[in-house]
């Protein structure tokens, strides 16, 4: 997905090149993303019938992924702020 081995701090995206913080953006939301529609589908899908703890462990990881997806998007707002400012 992206060359880079190491995972950039989301804070630290202002000392990246736009490219950089690109690429950790993609990393970023990636697996949460993924997680959502795999999920979704398990849930939606009528060929495996799921259990009641099935269910609270599915929407367990459904909520962790929407916590990481926020996390990410006030992050990116902040970076956007501070091009604004400059």
């Amino acid at each position: 997905m992206s060359d880079s081995p190491a995972r950039p701090d989301p804070q630290q995206w202002e000392r990246l090149r736009p490219e950089q913080v690109i690429d950790s953006l993609i990393y970023e939301i990636y697996n949460p993303v993924s997680l959502l529609g795999s999920q979704l589908k398990r849930l939606t899908d009528d060929d495996d019938p799921i259990s009641e703890d099935d269910y609270d462990a599915i929407f367990e990881q459904m909520h962790q992924a929407v916590r990481q997806l926020s996390r990410t998007v006030v992050h990116l707002k902040r970076y956007g702020e501070g091009l604004k400012r400059g």
